[in-house]
């Protein structure tokens, strides 16, 4: 008899089980949409995600009225070196940017030199609304700087990496 009960108790405790995790089907039809979603392959042009992001950036600066950030060229290795960096290491760091912001004051003059750093938005707007919402980058995006340069390079994944240099260049110095 206990051998009838507990295997009576097993299979009801089974069917339990079963019956309570079972999604209706509008629930597992969200749950599949949504992880497609989340898993969906995003194409990241970095070109055009860098001048559209440069061109944000001004564009809040404007709304602060700071000024207007010139592109540095001559800047963009660093940046790009930098964020191949960030790709080898797999993460996001500052690492060297003495070094970086050493060579970046000399082939320029530049007076001060700061930087912010990104990696795995999908779009310029994303990017600059991360920087934003974080006090120690949005002072250096809002800070008394006279040029810039952005690269975004993509890992073996298609995810961004982003390395924004800002430079203020005294008028002697140019």
């Amino acid at each position: 008899m206990k051998k009838v009960f507990y295997s009576l108790w097993i299979m009801a405790s089974i069917v339990s089980l079963v019956m309570c995790s079972k999604s209706s089907p509008l629930e597992e039809k969200a749950l599949t949409e949504s992880v497609k979603e989340a898993n969906k392959t995003i194409v990241v042009d970095p070109e055009a995600v860098e001048a559209e992001l440069v061109a944000m950036v001004n564009e809040h600066r404007a709304s602060i009225g700071a000024s207007e950030l010139a592109l540095s060229p001559s800047s963009y290795e660093h940046a790009e070196a930098h964020n191949n960096y960030m790709i080898s290491k797999n993460k996001l760091s500052h690492d060297n940017f003495q070094t970086r912001a050493s060579e970046i004051a000399s082939e320029t003059g530049a007076v001060e030199v700061g930087e912010n750093v990104a990696r795995f938005y999908s779009s310029a707007d994303s990017a600059l609304e991360g920087w934003l919402n974080s006090a120690s980058h949005k002072r250096t995006l809002e800070g008394d700087f006279t040029h810039t340069t952005l690269s975004v390079q993509l890992d073996q994944d298609g995810r961004a990496y982003f390395t924004q240099i800002f430079m203020r260049v005294e008028l002697s110095s140019q």
